[in-house]
Parts: C-alpha cells; sequence; structure tokens
C-alpha cells in the first residue's frame, strides 16, 4: 500500500505543478499585453523617432517667423508708382525685403535719395513725379491708364519735351531728307524732342506712331512705321525711288528701319548703331540726379 501512495502522492504533487505553471503563464501574458496597450497610447501622445513623421502634428508657424506678401499699397508702390524710374538694383533689393517695416524703411530711402533740397520738408522730385503721373493719366490714356502708355512712361521718367511736332490725323507727309525726300500718306504720330537728358545726350528725338488710329502712340525705333504706303508698291516713294534710281524692295533687308534711299541719307546704316543706343538708354531707368526736374 505505501509504495502505491507514494506514486498517487507523486502524481498529485506533479498535476499541482503543471497547473500553477500554466496560469503563471497565463498572468505573465496578461501583464506583457496590459503594458503593449500603455505603451501603444503612449505613442499615440509622445511622437517619437519610431512614428511615421508625415502624421506628425506640425507646429503652427508664428506670426513673428512668417513673410509678410508683397501686397496692397507696397505692391501698387512697385508696380505702378515707381515702376518707370526705379533702378534693376533698387528692384532686386525691394522684392528681397519680408516684412511691411522693412518695406517702409526702404520706401522712404527711396525718395530721400532723389530729394533735391535734404534739409527741408519738401521733396520736390516726390512732389514732381506725381504731378507727371496725373498728367500723363489725364492725357494718355488709350485703353489702359496714361502712365502705363509709352507717352506717359516718356512724360514720367524725362518730363515734359522741349517741343512737339504732332500730327494727330496723319495724312499727306513731305519727308525730310534724311528719311529719303517724297511725299507719303502717315499714321497719326508725334516727334518729341528734348534740348537735353541728362546721361543720355543732346536734341534727342522720340517718335511716337498710332498706327492702329486707336490712340495708342507706340514709341518706335524705326521712322518708317509712321508711313501708311510702306507696304503699298510703287505708292509713297522717295526721291530716289521716284526717279528709277532706287528700288522700294530695298527697304526690306531686315535693317532696323525700312526707310527708302535718298540722296542724303546713304549713311544712315552707319547711324543706326547711335540710334539704337539711345533707344536703350531711353528704356530704362533715369539716373538718380535732380536736375530733370521741369516746371
Amino acid at each position: 500500500m505505501l509504495p502505491r501512495l507514494s506514486r498517487f502522492y507523486r502524481l498529485f504533487l506533479l498535476s499541482i505543478f503543471v497547473v500553477s505553471g500554466f496560469f503563471a503563464v497565463q498572468g505573465q501574458e496578461s501583464d506583457q499585453a496590459k503594458k503593449d496597450q500603455k505603451s501603444a497610447a503612449s505613442s499615440k501622445n509622445q511622437p517619437d523617432a519610431q512614428q511615421d513623421p508625415l502624421k506628425r502634428e506640425r507646429p503652427k508657424e508664428t506670426q513673428a517667423s512668417k513673410a509678410e506678401k508683397l501686397s496692397g499699397v507696397y505692391k501698387k508702390w512697385l508696380d505702378e508708382d515707381v515702376r518707370w524710374i526705379i533702378t534693376d538694383e533698387e528692384l532686386s533689393a525691394f522684392k528681397k525685403l519680408a516684412t511691411n517695416a522693412e518695406r517702409d524703411q526702404f520706401i522712404e530711402a527711396f525718395w530721400q535719395r532723389r530729394d533735391p533740397t535734404p534739409d527741408t520738408a519738401e521733396n520736390e522730385y516726390k512732389e514732381e513725379h506725381y504731378r507727371r503721373i496725373a498728367y500723363a493719366n489725364e492725357h494718355y490714356a488709350a485703353g489702359m491708364p496714361g502712365w502705363r502708355t509709352d507717352r506717359g512712361r516718356i512724360y514720367i521718367m524725362y518730363g515734359p519735351p522741349t517741343s512737339i511736332d504732332s500730327h494727330p490725323m496723319g495724312g499727306p507727309y513731305q519727308r525730310p531728307a534724311e528719311e529719303g525726300g517724297g511725299s507719303t500718306t502717315t499714321f497719326p504720330f508725334e516727334v518729341w524732342r528734348y534740348r537735353y537728358l541728362e546721361g543720355i545726350g543732346q536734341e534727342i528725338e522720340i517718335e511716337f506712331v498710332d498706327d492702329c488710329s486707336c490712340g495708342a502712340y507706340e514709341m518706335t525705333l524705326d521712322r518708317s512705321k509712321k508711313d501708311a504706303l510702306l507696304q503699298v508698291p510703287n505708292a509713297g516713294l522717295t526721291d530716289m525711288e521716284s526717279m528709277g534710281m532706287a528700288n522700294k524692295a530695298d527697304r526690306f533687308r531686315g535693317g532696323l528701319e525700312n526707310l527708302g534711299e535718298g540722296f542724303f541719307n546713304k549713311n544712315n546704316q552707319t547711324k543706326q548703331f547711335d540710334r539704337l543706343e539711345t533707344f536703350a538708354k531711353l528704356n530704362r531707368a533715369p539716373d538718380i540726379k535732380f536736375n530733370e526736374l521741369r516746371n
């Protein structure tokens, strides 16, 4: 009996050991599951290096770190008010400014650099500039504000010309000798003459042509642009063409101008470079000087 009881007793103890081990393992797995759940919840609230960076909540940009967009009065000042007189260097510097406070300082310095009497409260250059804009808008508007037209632009940049040769209706026109002579018919056009322009030269002539007869006078380097008979064969001939000493077809050789040959303009080709240089200077912002102001 004793050996049998001992065997039974050993089996009983073994079963107790197995059952207790099973429950111990279950308890450990339960504890680990709780830890895993807690860790997952913590990772949602506290982003770390293992969390998807695309799903992280990005910090909001502060007002101090945000650049102020160029808009409102500053955009108008740049695109309209000083469009024709701001230099390339100034334009580049202004576009790099990030805040309106910086732009205010720039604008103040811009006008101070052009003030002919910096010791007084008035800035004659600035006052004259805005007077010119108002005049251009009143007199040179043509389907667009006057300040945007070519005549308005030149007026704003250089002021009123010394004289204007105006042909508002176009019509019959006797060419000067340097244009080949002879008679033709023209579109409306104007020739502005400046006795002297700082940084450009003396006796400057600028021609504007309204070849659409719509009031939109365009500044042109080609003096033949005003010729309404330019494309009409055997019409509007120069003196030499009318005498059979030149051919009108020879005008269209791809030069800067399509002027016909005359007795006194055979050296036009050699003068084209000078005309092109003057034209380029007229289209850039004026030098920062004070003596171009006119009453």
